[in-house]
């Protein structure tokens, strides 16, 4: 049994405690002992979002790019439904991260830099952190080379303020290979003095890395950034020194992934070359090519294979290699466009779901809105008042408003000139009330206000208010020669509605144009 699956047995627990393991055994490279974690934790409906993002790292490890996407794309909808920006941020530094291995540059561009505001505005520094290593990836890929050092930069100084040593050695290592393809651009375009100056700056950077992957235990980083420091140093022009290097790490198959020895290999082998090795070059980019984990590294390796032979003066090898270089081509670029489109079609099949699901609660939220909404006027409606009422009227008070001599509108103007009325009307209400107040059509040409939190004198000056916005508006532009008034009834209290009403009734019959309160105030406002 492997160390992972013992991991994976031993860890049964609360879902918080299976995250925590899962994440520490990504921390010692052991992505399928991560993902049995990650993989019991997702049943809990509060921890699916981190243990599919999870879940997403341990697929994109290896190689595998639509599921990492699919996962990492379920995790950041789950998260951004949760509430949760630091989980989103991580998902969807995973999703930018599929996307750029499948060529989605742009996208992965905008992935990565939408995980890293979100990572930013929860303030969780070791959310950040991978959302910056995600961008770093992402510049470095678009040859933005500065970019990507000073993210990388401050990635590192993140990780040393949280304590987090290993990701502080992953974003030295990955300022170091941005820094190093600085130097390659000034040496391409003959200045060589800066060159030298970014190939010192890399190797320290990676230097660092790999002391402190060695320090933490964690083999494959420090083999990688060795590898790493190994081609600067051939790049300085102290190719023996980066041999020695190499050689310093026994390579172990039963300790060392295939990825780790096939990158050394070819390291070996270009240093080989640059010491004018050739048959020690050949040797080490045969061994590479044997022992490929994949077809991207078998092509590498193919390639600096056909360069060994060319250079070692032995054509006809130089060919044989070259054409197994081509054939791997050829599957490679067959493969990687099936798994683009795969990619691609799990994107879209996301985005679709999202637009369905936004889509659905639009039309939701319509049809909520349709029914509390009267729709003449698109104040709310009698329902919907009653909804309010009903969850208490302890310090509120309510406006009754009814339309004096509607019926001769309709009569002597026309039935469309009455809904403009009604129409107007309701403009003149949403004027009158307060952030927070409720107008509504309560039936006809009656409507209601409610007022939250008003005692009952001024509630009854926002009833005068109100009436006297009606009185001065121009009816004329409605129809000429219109005029309208308003009568409304102002209570307060348990029976605030039937008040209200026998106080619009008295205001009716006090002569119309009118508002009448509590006894107190009496009849506070009348037409002049």
């Amino acid at each position: 049994m492997s160390a992972g699956s013992e991991v994976a047995v031993a860890g049964v627990g609360t879902p918080a405690r299976l995250i925590r393991l899962s994440r520490e055994r990504l921390a010692v490279s052991d992505p399928e002992g991560a993902r049995a974690l990650a993989e019991q934790a997702r049943t809990d409906p509060g921890a699916r979002a981190e243990a599919l993002s999870i879940i997403a790292t341990c697929r994109r490890l290896r190689d595998e790019y639509p599921d990492a996407l699919a996962a990492a794309q379920e995790a950041a909808e789950l998260a951004r439904a949760g509430g949760d920006p630091a989980v989103e941020g991580r998902a969807r530094s995973e999703a930018a991260r599929a996307l750029l291995a499948a060529g989605e540059t742009s996208e992965a561009l905008q992935e990565s830099t939408a995980a890293l505001a979100l990572a930013e505005s929860s303030g969780d520094l070791a959310a950040t952190i991978p959302a910056m290593a995600a961008v770093s990836y992402v510049y470095l890929v678009m040859q933005q080379f500065d970019l990507a050092v000073q993210l990388c930069e401050r990635g590192a100084e993140m990780a040393r303020l949280v304590g987090d040593e290993l990701a502080e050695g992953v974003m030295l290592d990955t300022g170091g290979c941005a820094t190093a393809a600085l130097a390659i651009a000034a040496r391409a375009v003959g200045d060589e003095e800066t060159a030298l100056a970014h190939a010192q700056d890399a190797a320290e950077r990676c230097r660092s890395a790999m002391l402190i992957a060695r320090r933490l235990g964690h083999r494959r980083n420090e083999a990688s950034a060795m590898a790493n420091l190994a081609e600067l140093l051939t790049f300085a022009g102290r190719a023996g020194e980066g041999l020695r290097l190499l050689q310093s790490l026994t390579l172990d198959p039963d300790r060392d992934s295939t990825y780790t020895i096939t990158h050394h290999l070819d390291t070996r082998g270009q240093i080989h070359l640059a010491l004018e090795q050739y048959g020690e070059a050949v040797a080490a980019f045969t061994e590479a090519l044997e022992r490929a984990e994949s077809k991207g590294a078998a092509l590498t390796a193919a390639e600096h294979l056909a360069e060994a032979y060319e250079r070692c003066g032995d054509p006809g090898a130089a060919l044989q290699a070259f054409k197994q270089f081509h054939q791997l081509y050829c599957q490679v670029a067959s493969e990687t466009a099936q798994r683009n489109a795969r990619v691609t079609a799990v994107r879209m099949e996301t985005e679709l779901a999202k637009a369905t699901a936004e889509q659905e609660r639009r039309r939701a939220d319509g049809l909520l809105r349709i029914s509390r909404e009267d729709p003449l006027t698109a104040l709310a409606n009698r329902r919907r008042l009653d909804d309010e009422l009903a969850g208490g009227v302890e310090g509120h008070a309510i406006a009754l408003i009814d339309v004096d001599h509607f019926k001769q509108v309709n009569d002597r103007y026309s039935h469309q000139t009455g809904d403009e009325v009604l129409r107007t009307l309701a403009a003149l209400l949403r004027t009158g009330c307060r952030t927070g107040d409720t107008a509504a059509r309560y039936g006809g040409e009656e409507f209601a206000v409610l007022f939250r939190d008003l005692p009952d004198a001024e509630a009854v000056e926002a009833a005068a208010r109100i009436r006297h916005l009606v009185e001065q508006y121009p009816w004329s532009t409605v129809a000429p020669g219109l005029t309208i008034t308003v009568s409304i009834g102002v209570a307060s209290g348990p029976d605030l509605l039937a008040l209200a009403d026998l106080r619009l009734y008295q205001a009716k019959h006090a002569g119309r144009n009118r508002v009448v309160g509590p006894p107190d105030p009496g009849v506070t406002d009348r037409a002049a």
